[in-house]
């Protein structure tokens, strides 16, 4: 257990003086031990709540993957971890925190030894681990609440302008939509490191992720207004911009708990 301890996410910050950085843990769990693994992230919650407010990290979210059926969830997560640091320095204190004793001073006087180490090692499913640093982002435009959905965009950078692509023009049209209240949010990602314990879902091996969340649904006429109204220089940059790019997977998300 104690090997899984460094978990986590994606958080809703605007300006930052050091990069922002964020840890993605996927998980997948067997079928019996669903309810186990949701009883394990609820007894760790009042750890990231009280670690938050100690200053150790930013934010920790637990999302579930919604699959269409039993066919499409196959040799996929089950669950994504978010955990979000300000910046490196943040990350390091809370590297260097024995988190076992902490979590024991969280729960002292709550839980007997007995009960807190068979919280402890309830199962924790097979886990793969991502280290990101965020670029770029919109304005967030929403709350954060249980249940809410997300889509993640794992993507492969085929050129050295994909970020450029990204973030000086994909961008502005996620703005305008965010204006006009058919997303709420964008953010835009680098993988830095991971560590693979488990087969990946992505085919390949992603640099990048987006992550978007819908508003409203647009009308066909603004659908078509969006398209009619593109100069050809716009076409182009889709076109060379979609180019500099290779999306490996794509996932929706339901938000299940959050600190």
């Amino acid at each position: 257990m104690k090997k899984i301890i460094s978990t986590l996410i994606f958080i809703f910050s605007i300006s930052l003086s050091f990069s922002q950085l964020i840890s993605h843990t996927s998980v997948r769990v067997n079928d019996d031990e669903r309810d186990g693994y949701i009883e394990l992230e609820k007894f760790w919650s009042k750890i990231h709540k009280q670690a938050i407010e100690d200053g150790y990290s930013q934010r920790w979210m637990i999302w579930e993957f919604i699959y269409s059926d039993d066919k499409d969830a196959e040799g996929k997560p089950d669950f994504l971890i978010m955990n979000f640091y300000k910046d490196s320095l943040q990350k390091a204190k809370s590297a260097n925190l024995n988190v076992w004793d902490y979590a024991k001073n969280v729960y002292k006087g709550k839980l007997s030894k007995s009960k807190f180490e068979k919280k402890w090692n309830l199962p924790a499913g097979k886990r793969n681990f991502y280290e990101l640093e965020r670029l770029d982002n919109t304005y967030w435009h929403g709350k954060i609440e249980e249940g809410m959905e997300i889509t993640l965009n794992a993507f492969k950078a085929l050129n050295e302008d994909y970020e450029d692509y990204e973030m000086k023009f994909f961008k502005k049209w996620h703005e305008k939509n965010i204006l006009d209240g058919s997303r709420k949010w964008w953010e835009f990602n680098k993988i830095i490191t991971s560590n693979l314990t488990t087969d990946s879902s992505t085919d390949g091996t992603p640099t990048h992720a987006t992550i978007d969340m819908s508003g409203r649904e647009q009308s066909q006429d603004e659908r078509d207004e969006f398209w009619n109204g593109l100069t050809f220089q716009d076409r182009m940059m889709i076109k060379n911009g979609s180019a500099s790019r290779e999306l490996l997977g794509r996932y929706r998300l339901k938000l299940l708990m959050f600190e």
